[in-house]
């Protein structure tokens, strides 16, 4: 049930009443909270409120994030999108995305999704000085937490050797969305110390063979990939590496009944423009063949022998947290996710806790352990 007030907050923003009924009515407006601060999520986008949009009251509205246009023909993907003005590039951070905003003298870490996150709101004013917001209330901190020990991925980038990090890759004005100039959030981050992104220079479509050089260097190393940006911020997309579209299908094949066909299907399709493109054979080609499919049967095939131990599908996490109380929070937060979570041990270390989590896929262990009993089925 959405309060009068959010309604409110709502229609003077111009969106109809009988639209944020509607919205209302099929899960599109959910009214939270957290801690003693109450906010409304946007589920469904409407008007210039995108999907993940935070209402805290009438000056805080966090908008959702826009999702970045993707390409998949380095060449052509850049020389439509710029033509032949300068860009950045940028590295795509291999980790989960934050909005990051002061609100009641409280730093508050949003997720994509619209959610008040109990861990990255703990954990980001170990990242984010208090007198960058004390300077300028009314911008929004984006980047990305990222690392080996997060709530939500089971991986992270190759240099962040322990822990988490906030990575800087966006600055922008509430309540507007507005995205400050690249020139002038590098500028912020330096001034302030916040961790940003690795921004490896400014290019035009003459500097392709530079560009695929930085692609294919960051997939030796693990890494996910490339932004491209214009100075304005006004014209955006990325690229990923070969490495991350079949690291990324290694670790879906895991949960691989939990996950939708176009999952794996649109990271071969990537992966196979990325081979055209690049006019790759022989042994280059078979090599990645080879670890394309390995990246997709064996995860599938060690779940499947766990079922046939009578184990569980499960992910195992590691986060640290400084008061024992947000683990438990965690808890709640990830049954609103829909999630099933299982704290397995928390252990006490300087500064806080270290918390192991499983999450579990009960779903993928009951279609497996069911096509290993023989059920039949049309496809």
């Amino acid at each position: 049930m959405v309060s009068s007030k959010f309604k409110d907050i709502l229609y003077r923003l111009g969106i109809p009443e009988g639209k944020v009924e509607d919205l209302e009515a099929r899960g599109g407006l959910v009214e939270d909270k957290f801690d003693d601060i109450k906010y409304l999520r946007i589920r469904n986008s409407v008007g210039k409120l995108r999907r993940g949009t935070v209402v805290l009251n009438d000056k805080f509205i966090i908008l959702g994030f826009p999702h970045i246009k993707r390409i998949v023909n380095l060449k052509n993907g850049i020389k439509r999108t710029f033509k032949r003005g300068e860009f950045y590039v940028e590295e795509k951070v291999d980790g989960y995305n934050v909005r990051v905003v002061k609100f009641r003298g409280k730093i508050l870490g949003i997720t994509r999704g619209g959610f008040i996150c109990p861990f990255t709101t703990e954990r980001i004013s170990d990242f984010i000085p208090e007198e960058f917001f004390k300077d300028h209330p009314n911008l929004i901190l984006v980047g990305e937490m990222a690392g080996p020990e997060s709530p939500y991925l089971v991986e992270g980038p190759p240099y962040v050797k322990e822990d988490i990090q906030f990575f800087l890759f966006d600055i922008q004005e509430l309540g507007t969305g507005r995205s400050l100039p690249v020139e002038e959030r590098l500028k912020i981050a330096e001034e302030y110390g916040i961790s940003h992104v690795e921004v490896f220079g400014k290019f035009t479509y003459k500097d392709l063979e530079e560009i695929y050089e930085i692609v294919e260097r960051l997939s030796r190393e693990g890494r996910e990939g490339i932004v491209m940006k214009s100075p304005d911020m006004r014209k955006m997309v990325k690229y990923v590496t070969p490495y991350a579209n079949i690291n990324d299908i290694k670790i879906g094949a895991r949960v691989f009944y939990e996950l939708p066909p176009g999952y794996f299907t649109s990271r071969i399709s990537r992966l196979a423009f990325y081979i055209a493109e690049k006019r790759l054979r022989g042994e280059n080609f078979e090599e990645l063949a080879k670890e394309l499919g390995k990246a997709l049967l064996q995860p599938l095939v060690e779940s499947i022998h766990d079922v046939e131990q009578e184990d569980e599908i499960a992910e195992v996490f590691k986060v640290r947290v400084k008061k024992i109380e947000t683990a438990y929070k965690m808890v709640t937060h990830f049954e609103k996710l829909g999630l099933r979570i299982e704290i397995v041990d928390i252990e006490e270390m300087k500064g806080g806790w270290r918390i192991t989590f499983k999450r579990l896929y009960p779903d993928a262990t009951e279609e497996i352990r069911e096509l290993i009993g023989g059920k039949s089925f049309v496809d």
